[in-house]
């Protein structure tokens, strides 16, 4: 996980993890514990999400992961797809003294809050392009855009949007990451561009 929480040059925060192995298994395991599943349970979870997330396969009897094409998983440039869990948060909302409007009474009826003061006040950007302002960038300073983005409620950044952005890093015999022990998150068009930067020895 990498975020800019504790920039103050920007009211734009985001937090992204990147769904790698590890990440993978911890989160299944998490679920687990909530949903009660069996280890059967859990392990088909498993499979699932690390063939969507990572292009990768779990040989459970030898406890170790397996690239599509069946080799023991070794380097990251055997992982063919990478998904990311965004989540972006507006610290410029809600700006000033805030009123809250209740439409069919205050109990029972659905309430609406708003600045008291005009919103041209609040820094409000428009997200409804954000797909296209989403980047994953590598030490060679090449740019690859995410194959889709799910999620987005809003076309206006006032409440928290949580996305899933999906990358695909292999394209035959090029890998994206080749070259690179780090890559980096871009997301572009807010008060200032935010960039985090992730290890790729954690990509296991």
């Amino acid at each position: 996980m990498s975020h800019n929480l504790y920039d103050m040059r920007t009211n734009i925060k985001i937090i992204a993890t990147p769904y790698y192995p590890s990440v993978i298994l911890a989160i299944q395991r998490i679920s687990q514990g909530i949903y009660h599943w069996s280890e059967e349970d859990y392990r088909m979870n498993v499979d699932a999400l690390m063939k969507d997330n990572a292009g990768l396969y779990v040989d459970w009897a030898a406890k170790r992961f397996m690239d599509s094409r069946g080799n023991y998983y070794r380097d990251k440039l055997q992982i063919d797809s990478l998904m990311f869990l965004i989540t972006i948060q507006n610290r410029a909302w809600p700006c000033g003294t805030m009123i809250t409007y209740y439409v069919g009474g205050m109990f029972g009826g659905e309430g609406f809050t708003v600045p008291l003061y005009g919103s041209e006040h609040c820094y409000m950007p428009e997200i409804t392009n954000l797909e296209d302002r989403i980047f994953l960038v590598n030490e060679n300073n090449k740019f690859i855009k995410p194959r889709y983005v799910w999620g987005k409620r809003h076309n206006v950044l006032t409440m928290e949007e949580t996305l899933l952005a999906m990358f695909y890093l292999s394209r035959g015999e090029d890998h994206f990451l080749a070259g690179s022990d780090e890559m980096y998150l871009l997301v572009k068009g807010f008060e200032r561009d935010i960039k985090l930067t992730y290890s790729l020895s954690m990509m296991r």
